[in-house]
């Protein structure tokens, strides 16, 4: 019973790295706002993203706010990261650390599915206690980077 419950919990864990692994295919799943921004933008806080996790996880992390004063994520064009299956979240933090029984310590902004540029809409100008972009692979409950927001 003990050895069947391990390779139970051994394949689902294979499962989900794999859900969170490379492909050919194109792309094209999450929502991707592009285009909603009105006109210019300013950059109110940036960020370089670092890898974790063994990703190649690079690019900025920017939150933005356009002519008409709505707010954004952006990542910038050179956002990339080895595994962007659509299980790839984007998240504000009050840390390096994605902290998912804290509930007041993030602010989950979309979900992102191929590597570009991309605006994420905000509800609103994000809380000041957010000091980090988290980029997280949700099936496997891992880090693929994060960048601090200064």
């Amino acid at each position: 019973m003990k050895n069947q419950l391990l390779k139970l919990l051994t394949l689902l864990l294979i499962g989900a790295l794999i859900s969170c692994s490379d492909s050919d295919e194109p792309k094209d799943k999450g929502p991707d706002d592009t285009g909603a921004v009105s006109g210019q933008f300013s950059v109110l806080k940036a960020g370089s993203l670092t890898a974790q996790s063994s990703t190649n996880t690079r690019g900025m992390f920017q939150i933005v706010e356009d002519e008409d004063g709505k707010f954004f994520v952006r990542l910038t064009d050179d956002f990339t990261t080895k595994f962007s299956t659509g299980t790839v979240t984007v998240y504000l933090s009050t840390s390096q650390t994605l902290n998912l029984d804290q509930t007041a310590s993030f602010q989950l902004v979309s979900i992102v599915g191929k590597a570009g540029e991309h605006f994420f809409s905000l509800p609103a100008a994000p809380d000041a206690k957010f000091s980090h972009g988290i980029i997280w692979c949700g099936a496997a409950a891992i880090p693929f980077g994060f960048a601090p927001l200064n």
